[in-house]
């Protein structure tokens, strides 16, 4: 039974069986390594602030693909730019890797202009800026419902609850003030964006008056406040309505 173990022809078979075996899974790994470009990486460009328009140039210069998976609204952002990508810029990432993206929107969102009249104030700007809507002038009418919403404009043409209007878009609000003067401390407003300033002051029954900026200052919108006038304090009072001149200057911390 054991006879063909004498055979040379039997080892001779079955070494060659073996080295067969050894250089068929050697090329397997090649292939693999090939396949899967084994330690062979590329860094994940930086596509923040591209246009849309120039993505293709990109992946294709860089051996990689893109997949649009959402768009936002940002009005302090230019149209179809990207604002956002996975895997971050410099990441290393196989060739042909698809990176997800997500676009600022080319079109500009329509919302619905809600009911605030004879809510507070308050209760008025926190339903405009729930629908990405923004304040603009207080203009304060003698009324007996004080610091109530009585009617509202834009460019001094009313507006119908209900009307659809851009995303963005200010709104100048009517405020009753009551039947006697009313003032109101002036707030310290020093340290803050202009959107940060317009909202107390909105909240405070109070209006932006000047604006200036320093020459260094390149985007307004995160420049801060280094000064006020009038100054902000317990003891400084104005009339409801009043304007504050604001002057801006770079914002040391974002611009770093």
């Amino acid at each position: 039974m054991l006879a063909f173990l004498k055979d040379k022809s039997f080892y001779k078979h079955t070494l060659l069986a073996l080295i067969t075996l050894v250089l068929l899974f050697i090329c397997w790994l090649k292939y693999l390594d090939y396949y899967t470009l084994h330690n062979k990486y590329i860094q994940v460009p930086d596509f923040n602030n591209l246009p849309i328009s120039a993505l293709d140039s990109m992946v294709e210069a860089n051996d990689i693909r893109y997949v649009i998976i959402d768009s936002i609204f940002d009005k302090s952002k230019e149209k179809g730019i990207v604002v956002k990508q996975d895997p971050s810029p410099l990441t290393n990432v196989k060739r042909n890797r698809k990176i997800y993206l997500i676009i600022n929107s080319l079109q500009s969102r329509k919302v619905k202009f809600p009911d605030i009249y004879d809510l507070s104030l308050r209760q008025a700007i926190k339903k405009l800026n729930k629908k990405g809507l923004e304040v603009g002038a207080l203009e304060y009418r003698a009324d007996i419902a004080t610091n109530k919403v009585l009617d509202y404009k834009i460019n001094g043409i009313k507006i119908k609850i209900g009307q659809e209007l851009y995303y963005g878009t200010i709104v100048d609000l009517v405020i009753g003030k009551g039947l006697s003067k009313q003032s109101v401390i002036v707030p310290n407003l020093v340290g803050l964006t202009r959107i940060e300033a317009n909202i107390v002051l909105k909240s405070t029954s109070l209006n932006i008056g000047s604006e200036i900026f320093k020459p260094s200052v390149i985007d307004s919108s995160s420049a801060v406040i280094y000064k006020q006038f009038p100054l902000g304090d317990d003891d400084n009072t104005l009339n409801i309505g009043s304007v504050i001149d604001l002057f801006f200057q770079k914002n040391k911390t974002t611009d770093l």
